[in-house]
C-alpha cells in the first residue's frame, strides 16, 4: 500500500490540537492542512492498523522523519489496499538463538496459504503462520483517532509542507519508484538504505551518463537483502535511491525531467532470486 504520512508542525499549531483526537480537533478550529508537514512517502505492507504498529516501532522505514504515529496524524492512502487471506512468516534466529521474522509471504486465497504452509512443513522450514484479519483500505485520508481511524471527506495535502532534505527517487524491491526526500546527513542516508533503520554502510555508484548516481547499501548482498534491480549486468539489492552529484562533493535534488527519466527506467520491478543475488557478490560497478 502506497501512503503519505502527515503530522502537525508544532510551530504552526496555534490551536494546540497536536496529539488531540478528531472531536477535540473540530472543537478547536478543525483540521487545517497548512499546519501539517509530510514526514513519509513510501510503500508498506498491511492495512491501517499495520501502518500504525509499524510507525511505532524502532525499526520503522529509514526515510521516516516524524514521531511515533499518534493522535492527530493523517495517513494518506495513494493506492488502495486489498487485504490478503493470510501470511506465512519465515523465521531465523539471531546470535543469541532468539527467533525473528526474516521474510513474509502474503497469500490471497486459503488454498495458496494452505499450500505454502504445507510446503514449508515438508521442507522443515521454520515458520510462524497466522491468518490475517486485515481490512481493505480505499484511497483517501485517514485521521488517527482515539480508537481506529476517521476517514476525512476533505483534506488538501497540497497545502502541507514537504519533507526535509534532498529530492530523490526511491526504488525498493518489487515496487515501482516513488519520489521521497532524505536529509543530507550521514545518519539519515545510512538509515535510508538500511533494512531495519540501522546505521548501514552507504555506497555511491555512477552507472549513468549524466550527474545522477545511485545511493545504496554497501553490504546489501552480504546481509541477504532482496534483489532489487539489474543494471549493466549487475544486481542491486535492498532499497536504492537515484540522487544527483552536485559537482563539489555533495548531493542535490533531482529535477522534474530527471525524476521522469529514471521513473521510466526503473518502472518495471525485477524478479531476482536470492541465489542470483549471492552469485553477484563482489561485482565491481563501472559507469559508462
Amino acid at each position: 500500500m502506497r501512503i503519505n504520512i502527515y503530522q502537525i508542525d508544532s510551530d504552526k499549531d496555534t490551536n494546540r490540537v497536536k496529539f488531540e483526537g478528531y472531536e477535540e480537533t473540530l472543537k478547536h478550529g478543525g483540521i487545517n492542512p497548512a499546519t501539517y508537514k509530510c514526514v513519509f512517502h513510501g510503500d508498506v505492507d498491511g492495512d491501517l492498523e499495520a501502518v500504525y504498529c509499524l510507525f511505532n516501532l524502532p525499526d520503522h522505514p529509514g526515510t521516516f522523519q516524524g514521531h511515533s504515529l499518534s493522535l492527530s496524524d493523517i495517513i494518506e492512502v495513494v493506492e488502495p489496499y486489498k487485504a490478503p487471506y493470510g501470511v506465512v512468516e519465515y523465521l531465523s534466529t539471531d546470535s543469541d538463538g532468539n527467533p525473528y521474522v526474516d521474510s513474509r509471504m502474503f497469500c490471497d486465497t486459503k488454498e495458496e496459504f494452505d499450500a505454502e504452509v504445507w510446503r514449508c512443513k515438508m521442507s522443515n522450514e521454520f515458520i510462524s503462520s497466522a491468518v490475517l484479519h486485515g481490512q481493505d483500505v480505499e484511497i483517501g485520508n485517514y485521521f488517527v483517532d482515539h480508537i481506529g481511524f476517521k476517514k476525512l471527506a476533505e483534506f488538501d495535502s497540497t497545502k502541507c509542507a514537504e519533507m526535509d532534505g534532498i529530492r530523490m527517487l526511491m526504488i525498493q524491491p518489487h515496487r515501482t519508484p516513488i519520489v521521497t526526500y532524505v536529509k543530507d546527513e550521514l545518519d539519515a542516508l545510512q538509515n535510508a538504505v538500511s533494512d531495519h533503520c540501522e546505521d548501514a554502510l552507504i555506497e555511491f555508484t555512477y552507472p549513468f551518463d549524466d550527474d545522477c548516481i545511485i545511493l545504496g547499501n554497501e553490504e546489501a548482498k552480504l546481509n541477504g537483502m532482496e534483489g532489487n534491480r539489474i543494471l549493466i549486468d549487475a544486481i542491486y539489492a535492498g532499497p536504492i535511491f537515484v540522487t544527483k552529484d552536485n559537482g563539489v562533493g555533495g548531493l542535490c535534488s533531482l529535477n522534474d525531467a530527471e525524476v521522469q527519466k529514471y521513473s521510466e527506467m526503473f518502472a518495471e520491478p525485477h524478479d531476482i532470486s536470492p541465489e542470483e543475488v549471492q552469485r553477484d557478490v563482489g561485482f565491481t560497478f563501472y559507469g559508462w
